[in-house]
């Protein structure tokens, strides 16, 4: 399967909270007094994060982006590839 053609929804063992224009991951399986274990999403991760919901293919994520930031598909392709796998090889995300 081509990895624009898959989909992705958040992981069960993350939560996120909203601080500012910053999402704050933490993974609820691992203690939270570990400094390494907390991630922060800006820029455009933080709509990305709200647009994975098992539903939209990488590829629907892509064109929202090129619409919602007037970038060029190529740049946006390239950052939400590497954000998405990113996410799923800290196992913020999985395959819907």
């Amino acid at each position: 399967m081509s990895s624009l053609s898959r989909t992705f929804r958040k992981s069960s063992s993350f939560v996120g909270r909203a601080i500012a224009d910053e999402l704050i991951l933490v993974p609820i399986t691992r203690r939270v007094a570990d400094l390494d274990a907390i991630y922060t999403l800006d820029g455009i991760g933080p709509r990305l994060w709200d647009l994975l919901d098992g539903k939209r293919t990488v590829g629907e994520l892509i064109s929202l982006v090129v619409d919602e930031y007037a970038v060029e598909a190529s740049m946006a392709e390239t950052d939400v590839l590497q954000f998405v796998d990113q996410l799923e090889s800290m196992g913020a995300i999985e395959e819907a």
